[in-house]
This record gives C-alpha cells, structure tokens and sequence, in this order.
C-alpha cells in the first residue's frame, strides 16, 4: 500500500523528536492526576507556578482585572477566586506554548489574557472527559488521553512540523470514534470480573488512535492513503498490524505504548499497548492483570470497527470462540452484555 520503503528508526526518532519529546517537555504532566481535595489542588497549583514563576505576574494581573481590589491578595486566594479547574487550564495552556509557540496560543503577558477561551484552547481534554464522566473514576484518566489529542492538534501547526495540510478534520472524527470505543470498553469492564486495571480500560483507543494520527502527521504523503484504504478491509488486529509494519516499520500498537509509556499515570497502559493484537503474550509471563486489560479493550475495538454483531458470539458467548487472539479471557458476552452494548 506504499511505495516508500520503511524506516522504523528514523520514524521512531522523529516520534519522539516531535511528538512525544515535545509533549514531556511541556511539563504538564503533574497536573494530570487532579487531587480530590481543594486545599490540595491549590498547593499542586502553587508548585507548578513555582515552578514556572514567570506566569505568575500575567496571571495576577488576570486576576486583578476580573477582582480589582486595592491590595494584593497572596496568589492562592487568586487561585481560589478563578477555581482550580480554570487556574489549570491556563497554566496547561501557557505550558503547551513555551514548547509550541504558536500564535494562537499566545499569551498576552500585559493582561494575562489568552486569544481565546483555555477551555476552547484544550477542547479535547474537555469533551474527553465530559464523555466518560465528570466526576467518575475515568475522569483524569479521560482528560489526559483528550489532553493529548489537543497536543496533536496544535504541535501540526508549528515550524517543527512544518507541514501544509491540517488534519483537524480526521482529528475530530478519530476523536469520536475513541469516544464511541471507550464507552463500549466500560460497558464491557464492569462486567469483567477480578479487572484489577479497569480504570485505565477506557483510555486504550484513544491511545491507538493518537498513535495513528501521529503517523499523518509524520508520513503525511503514507499514512492517510493508507489508512483510508485499511478502513475498508475490515481486517482483524494482527493482519492490520502486519500491513503497518509493512508500510511503516512499525505499528500503532508500538507507538501507543511509546505514548502510554512517556506519561507516569498510563505506564500500565503502556504494557498493555506493547502486546496489543497478542495478549497472550501477557498470560504466558504470568502478568494477567496486563492480559486482561488488553484483551476486554481491543475486545471492544474489534466489536466497533468490524461491526461485530450478536450472532458473532455464539452461545455461550466466549470471546475467543470468535477471536482466537482472545482465548484466555474469561468473558462471557451474555444476552445481557450483548444487549447493553447493543449488538
């Protein structure tokens, strides 16, 4: 499907030159995992403003310009004032820019404000989250997945990509899809007994969808063509893959993990992305808490994008009866199961 011989090394470097380098360096990923407490979201704040102490004056006079007041409060009640929820975007937008410096981000650091609402700057981070739930037990689990999206979305504009086309189109709609695979994969996780992962169950397709938006955006004569006609084939996982190591050198999966792997709260999904397509690779190690986890996510990828139906499952209903690479999951897909996933 290509007439360009891989490079797995050089796509590899410039990965993690571009893509994944650049979004550790922005050093937003403290901010990732949200404490419960207020008092201890102020004071993960307050470091992170230590820890970048020239946001701090653009940020006061943000604040001063929406609360004038006569005297300088000290930076936490101004936390406080605009809530920690906002106060974090600002900063993870104002983080993202001192990597990217895009325009479109800029700061205004004569007003502290931004070009545009943070919450429109991040819209992934936000839509990712309110999708699976606000306040649920996925919620920072969704934000950073969506978070990375946003990343995406922005580092194909900057000088280091340097690339003509945009594709925040396909963005949008792989976006949706992971959605869509992400609450089919909870709906099938809470009935997964002993899923000793199950929080991070949810995050899976979004990784392997960013991992294949990172191809576009790296392989932009290769990977839309290519992906364009793989969409069609209906494929299973492993031929799927074969074909992309072909083209590439390398494969989603691969790439997913590097993504995983580089964020602290996602190193278990990390794991779980190295053996994708082969879980049982996880079972003959011994490391079933690492089996599961990849075999009831891309359980629910395959039932979504080769539309798998009902009388795909035959009764009893095991998974590996119709997918062998599933052999060791001990899932029933019940009536009940099949009906709440509605298939």
């Amino acid at each position: 499907m290509s007439t360009e011989g891989p490079n797995p090394i050089a796509l590899v470097e410039e990965l993690f030159s571009k893509i994944i380098g650049p979004f550790t360096g922005t050093g937003v990923t403290p901010l990732l995992n949200e404490p419960d407490q207020i008092d201890d979201r102020v004071n993960l704040l307050l470091k992170t403003f230590d820890e970048h102490s020239a946001l701090i004056t653009p940020f006061r006079k943000l604040i001063k310009s929406l609360h004038a007041q006569e005297v300088d409060v000290p930076l936490e009640e101004q936390i406080r004032f605009f809530n920690t929820d906002q106060t974090r975007t600002w900063l993870m937008v104002n983080l993202f820019n001192q990597v990217l410096n895009l325009k479109e981000l800029k700061l205004n650091e004569d007003t502290g404000r931004l070009p545009g609402r943070p919450e429109d700057m991040l819209k992934f981070a936000y839509q990712a989250r309110a999708a699976l739930g606000e306040e649920g037990r996925y919620k920072d689990y969704s934000y950073a997945a969506g978070l990375f999206f946003d990343f995406l979305f922005h580092v194909q504009r900057t000088a280091a990509i340097n690339s003509v086309t945009k594709y925040d189109e396909p963005m949008a709609q792989a976006f949706i899809k992971a959605c869509e695979q992400a609450k089919l994969i909870m709906h099938l996780a809470r009935h997964k007994p002993k899923l000793s992962l199950e929080k991070l169950s949810a995050i899976a397709p979004f990784f392997r969808l960013a991992a294949q938006l990172s191809l576009y955006i790296l392989r932009p004569t290769v990977a839309p063509e290519f992906y364009k006609k793989l969409a069609g084939m209906k494929l299973n996982e492993q031929m799927r893959m074969d074909l992309e190591m072909k083209t590439f050198g390398i494969h989603i999966g691969m790439i997913s993990a590097y993504i995983a792997q580089s964020i602290p709260m996602f190193e278990p999904l990390g794991e779980c992305m190295s053996v994708w397509g082969f879980p049982y690779l996880s079972w003959v190690k011994g490391r079933k808490d690492i089996h599961d986890l990849t075999a009831i996510c891309e359980l629910g990828v395959v039932i979504n994008e080769r539309a798998l139906k009902s009388p795909d499952f035959p009764s009893p209903g095991v998974a590996g009866i119709t997918l062998p690479e599933l052999k060791n999951l001990e899932f029933n897909l019940s009536a009940e199961v099949k009906s709440e996933i509605k298939i």
